[in-house]
């Protein structure tokens, strides 16, 4: 199980620093308008999943404001207004577009593309899939789009490894069950955010040629 976490966590942040990376050189390329209209379904995920999941835990909500501009060098595409409420509550709210952008990109990849993540073999393309490459851009670049967001997200994953440190403390055994659970989830989020960043990095690198 600790394999699996560590590919996760480890394409995780290789994800987020290449979406930072993209954005960055995209930003120096784009008017911040036409930028923010090519994110426009990742950020629409994003600040509404920040909504829902504020009604559904009860915690009071504002308004969703859409006004793109630089902030010290940094892309603003939007925000939701979440009252004050308890750090657990403030955690979930916080990975809300973490998860509500994971699953998006599963359902992109394994229902829309038809993709086998057990093979990794690549469907025969049709003009469709070009929707999905753009909304695979979309959301995986606007998944972490605050730093907040990326401790929020970052927080489940200590607290797991604090407990499978306490485990490991007291010679106890978690259930197989939970363990094969875990190990195949683990594996799919790896598998998942590789093939994403592996889309990023084949529009960086261009870009970075580009700049020479």
């Amino acid at each position: 199980m600790i394999l699996p976490l560590v590919l996760f966590v480890a394409t995780a942040i290789l994800l987020f620093l290449s979406s930072r990376a993209l954005i960055h050189r995209l930003i120096r390329l784009l008017p911040v308008d036409l930028l923010f209209f090519l994110l426009l379904p990742g950020v629409l995920l994003h600040e509404l999943s920040h909504l829902l999941t504020a009604e559904i835990l009860q915690v009071p909500t504002g308004h969703i404001s859409l006004s793109p501009h630089l902030d010290k060098d940094q892309l603003k595409l939007g925000s939701a207004q979440i009252g004050l409420t308890d750090p657990i509550r403030l955690t979930l709210i916080g990975t809300a577009p973490f998860l509500a952008g994971t699953i998006t990109l599963w359902l992109i990849l394994v229902v829309g593309l038809r993709l086998d993540l057990n093979q990794l073999a690549l469907p025969i393309f049709n003009y469709w899939h070009l929707l999905f490459y753009y909304l695979i851009f979309a959301i995986s670049n606007t998944m972490f789009s605050s730093p907040s967001d990326l401790q929020a997200a970052a927080l489940p994953v200590v607290l797991l490894l604090i407990i499978l440190g306490l485990f490991q403390l007291t010679n106890l055994n978690l259930p197989i069950s939970l363990v094969d659970l875990s190990t195949n989830l683990f594996w799919l989020l790896a598998i998942i955010f590789s093939l994403v960043l592996a889309l990023n990095l084949l529009l960086l690198l261009p870009l970075k040629l580009l700049r020479r």
